[in-house]
């Protein structure tokens, strides 16, 4: 199998895979404007939004990685039809990852078993002119968790096409993905971001395609929709306090404090706050409507 520099890298699961899905009870049926949302489904909606948020991150310098990059991790995994890369920015022509099993499934991660799936198409917008620029298309991208605890075991398949662009001192990721999201008890959520995602290095800091993700910050912005069933809410996101990015930090979740909401027509929100990196966040509800 041909192993490059651009096939993910897989060990320990890094952002958004980490932001596993937790048991609750069942769905809300107030309408989407409604100002009551159950904890449960808090707890899977803010899942979906940080896992989306975090694993973006990664795809800003590495877009073929899609957020699984670890530092403790082999070589990687996919196999990759033709890197052709005209201007040599490390971003191919085109490019076709494909991930399959065996080669693909990790054991040891929390004690469970990773499986990645599907494939993404790597192309490069401007092949005569290097810059930091890709698209990747992802085609039934899947993590499927299995984890000794069953609450945590879970399974996302993206399909969509994340756009790069940018220089060394900053880059912008634009995110229309719809996740497909399985768990263990609970009906299957889907999840359609149109997300856009800015990154700004840090004081003597710099970007580089197909460097580590170096200390900074990123703000997120702009809508998703979360069904269930007949149950369907959309959002409009903010970034209240910038996450910062600590390329230090041993874990893989490196978001060592920030804030984002989720906010509903009527003005609840959902509310999700990193405090420390290798830590959860913690999510809450805020309802709307003065209640």
């Amino acid at each position: 199998m041909r192993r490059t520099h651009w096939a993910v890298r897989v060990s320990t699961l890094a952002g958004g895979a980490a932001l596993l899905l937790v048991s609750g009870c069942g769905d809300s049926t107030k309408p989407s404007t409604g100002t009551i949302i159950p904890a449960a489904e808090v707890s899977d909606i803010g899942a979906a939004a940080g896992d989306e948020a975090e694993q973006s991150v990664s795809a800003l310098t590495s877009p073929a990685d899609q957020g699984l990059a670890s530092p403790t991790a082999p070589a990687g995994c996919a196999t990759v039809d033709d890197e052709t890369d005209t201007d040599g920015d490390l971003a191919p022509d085109a490019a076709t990852y494909t991930f399959a099993l065996p080669a693909c499934s990790f054991t040891g991660f929390r004690g469970g078993t990773l499986e990645i799936t599907g494939t993404i198409v790597l192309s490069d917008p401007t092949p005569d002119a290097a810059d930091l620029a890709a698209t990747a298309t992802l085609s039934d991208f899947t993590f499927a968790f299995t984890s000794p605890n069953a609450d945590r075991t879970y399974s996302a398949v993206r399909n969509g096409t994340r756009t790069l662009t940018g220089n060394a001192s900053g880059a912008t990721l634009s995110n229309a993905i719809t996740v497909v999201r399985s768990a263990p008890g609970r009906a299957d959520a889907t999840v359609v971001h149109n997300l856009l995602l800015t990154f700004t290095p840090a004081a003597g800091e710099s970007l580089a395609f197909g460097a580590p993700l170096p200390d900074g910050s990123f703000t997120k912005t702009g809508t998703f929709t979360w069904s269930r069933g007949s149950v369907s809410r959309t959002f409009t996101v903010t970034t209240v306090e910038p996450l910062v990015w600590d390329a230090s930090c041993t874990t893989d979740r490196k978001i060592a404090s920030g804030e984002i909401r989720a906010t509903l027509a009527d003005g609840g929100y959902i509310r999700t706050v990193w405090s420390a990196c290798g830590e959860d966040p913690a999510r809450s509800y805020v309802p709307g409507g003065g209640a």
